[in-house]
């Protein structure tokens, strides 16, 4: 999702929740769950590079300016964890339907 997320805005939380929620426990739930907890960390870790990017390469009105991104950012955790968890919640029903399907075939 951090890698993906500033080429592909959409695509990017989807894709990392679907990941974390195939990796995490079957269930579209604690998929979801997975997936939300992802997106913020992204949001989050951005937020961090922001504001120390900013600090070192503008000294002083860089630090305002990372922590006005980190705040835009931690507005946009919503959107990080909203994707994330549609993500999350289709690998994680994914994940569980794979089991069902394994252990009916043998």
């Amino acid at each position: 999702m951090l890698f993906i997320s500033p080429f592909f805005p959409v695509a990017g939380p989807i894709v990392g929740g679907i990941i974390g929620g195939y990796l995490g426990p079957p269930g579209a739930v604690r998929g979801a769950l997975g997936g939300l907890l992802g997106g913020l960390i992204v949001a989050a870790v951005f937020s961090v590079i922001a504001v120390v990017g900013g600090t070192a390469f503008l000294g002083p009105v860089g630090t305002f300016i990372g922590l006005g991104i980190a705040a835009l950012l931690f507005a946009l955790a919503l959107y990080f964890g909203f994707f994330g968890a549609v993500g999350g919640a289709i690998g994680g029903a994914l994940k569980a339907w794979m089991v069902s399907r394994r252990n009916i075939t043998g």
